[in-house]
C-alpha cells in the first residue's frame, strides 16, 4: 500500500467528483493534500485501507466489476448519484468502519459481505 497526499491527482483521476476525500486504485491511496495530518486524514485513510482489503481478496478486477455494476444498478433503480454511491456494498462496509480505527486488525476476510442487505 502506498499512500500519496494529492489533492490535484484527485482531481484528474475523478474530475466529475468535487467533494472527494480519498481514493483507491490498488495498491494506490490517494488523500487530498490539505487534510494531511488531520484527524479527518486518519479516519479517511482508515476507509481507504478497508478497500484495499477488499480490492486484495476479490483481485482488483472483480471488486471493479461488482463496484461499476452496483452503481450502475442503483442509478438505474433511480437512486440519487449519492444514494446509488452509498449503497454500494464495499462503500456500506467502509463507511460503517472508518471510525472505528482498529477494525482492519480483527477483520476477518470477506468481511463487506455481512453488507448485503439494501440500505435503508
Amino acid at each position: 500500500m502506498i499512500v500519496i497526499f494529492s489533492t490535484r491527482l484527485i482531481r484528474l483521476l475523478v474530475p466529475w467528483f468535487h467533494d472527494i476525500t480519498g481514493l483507491t486504485l490498488f495498491p494506490f491511496i490517494i488523500i487530498r493534500k490539505e487534510i494531511r495530518g488531520t484527524a479527518e486524514s486518519a479516519v479517511t485513510l482508515n476507509h481507504e485501507k478497508i478497500h484495499i482489503r477488499q480490492q486484495a481478496e476479490l483481485l482488483l478486477v472483480v471488486f471493479a466489476v461488482w463496484y461499476a455494476a452496483s452503481f450502475i444498478a442503483g442509478r438505474l433503480r433511480g437512486l440519487s448519484w449519492h444514494d446509488a454511491y452509498r449503497n454500494i456494498i464495499f462503500e456500506r462496509e467502509a463507511f460503517d468502519r472508518m471510525y472505528d480505527l482498529d477494525y482492519l486488525r480483527s477483520r476477518k476476510i470477506f468481511s463487506f459481505l455481512n453488507y448485503r442487505t439494501k440500505a435503508s
